[in-house]
């Protein structure tokens, strides 16, 4: 049950840090037997295998367009400054 789970939580993460994988590499980051179990492995969770590499989908809900991180990053700002003007008074 654990080495389930931390596949699937290795498996997330390299979804997001790379756009494709080494079946080879896939096969010692994800604890698997052989380059078999992996190709299972990768169609179970939609994962394109191609040429010997596993392809991860785009992220849709990950991908921010840069007016959003503008507007976070400004809420973040604002928010600091507020934060600083409050302890400033306490003080």
């Amino acid at each position: 049950v654990l080495i389930g789970t931390i596949r699937d939580e290795i498996a997330s993460c390299s979804e997001k840090a790379y756009p494709s994988l080494p079946i080879a590499n896939a096969k010692n980051l994800l604890f698997l037997e052989s380059e078999g179990s992996v190709v299972d492995f990768a169609q179970g969770r939609g994962w394109v295998v191609r040429d010997g590499r596993i392809y991860f989908p785009q992220q849709q809900e990950d991908m921010r367009t840069e007016r959003e991180i503008l507007v976070t990053s400004g809420q973040v700002i604002e928010n600091t400054i507020g934060y600083a003007r409050e302890l400033e008074t306490i003080v």
